[in-house]
């Protein structure tokens, strides 16, 4: 294609935007570990953390020398108790939580993926982003700026993810249709309204997948491929990012939105 259209400004704050969320001290590009907790292992350590965790029941513990952790939860999320200069704190809540900091702002969350609990180490002086510039794009494309209709059916998809044992169950408000290179083609959406999609581009040019927000307006959809981005997978050894829907494949290169980077431990 004879791309001549200059990028209209508001993808360039887009743009902008999505580099400096990437570049959060403690955003996806400060992953630098990931431990699964056995829940039949007992108390358990894990290099580079502190403290002894362990599972029991359907709860995380962890136990640690006073200041060798510092919670960044409430009361509501975590039952703390001590003694004799050693802390335990039980995590109450079942989701996600950013639980504990260490060092100089390491950061721990806990993960909740298929019925296992993780815990994903984030730290903000990691290479890939103290080294991170912005993620290289494709050059805007304005035929790539596709006009579908959307038809309501709400669902749960099973999809698989990045984790070959991890099946992730989303919700899916329905489906929309666009048309490509005079091909009708849908595309299940997740979430709200995102697009989980691959193309001719990917593994390639391109992520092995990607994600785009689409704009619904009633029966009518607006799907910018140039807004494609990554997902943390394509970034991050440390990831757990659900794959498309079953079918979710543009049948064309999709040269727009983000290109592949290489994806690293740190």
């Amino acid at each position: 294609m004879n791309i001549t259209t200059a990028p209209p400004a508001a993808w360039q704050e887009f743009r902008d935007r999505r580099d400096h969320d990437l570049a959060a001290p403690h955003g996806i590009l400060a992953q630098v570990g990931l431990h699964w907790v056995d829940p039949e292992a007992g108390e358990q350590r894990f290099d580079g953390l502190p403290g002894l965790w362990r599972i029991t029941g359907d709860r995380l513990e962890v136990t640690w020398e006073a200041e060798a952790l510092t919670l960044l939860v409430g009361a509501d999320e975590v039952e703390l108790s001590e003694e004799g200069g050693r802390r335990r704190a039980v995590v109450l809540t079942e989701g996600d939580v950013r639980l504990a900091s260490f060092a100089e702002d390491v950061q721990i969350d806990v993960i909740r993926r298929g019925g296992r609990t993780g815990l994903r180490v984030l730290d903000p002086s990691a290479p890939r982003r103290t080294g991170f510039t912005g993620v290289p794009t494709h050059p805007y494309d304005p035929a790539l700026v596709l006009t579908g209709t959307f038809r309501a059916d709400p669902a749960e998809v099973t999809v698989g993810s990045v984790l070959p044992w991890l099946s992730q169950h989303l919700p899916s408000p329905g489906v929309v249709t666009v048309e490509l290179d005079g091909d009708a083609i849908d595309l299940v959406l997740t979430g709200t309204s995102s697009a989980l999609f691959t193309d001719e581009t990917s593994g390639t040019e391109s992520a092995d997948w990607r994600v785009v927000d689409v704009d619904l307006d009633g029966d009518s959809a607006r799907v910018d491929l140039n807004r494609a981005v990554n997902f943390p997978a394509a970034f991050s050894a440390w990831a757990t990012c659900p794959r498309p829907p079953e079918g979710n494949h543009l049948p064309v290169p999709v040269r727009a939105g983000e290109r592949r980077v290489e994806r690293t431990e740190r």
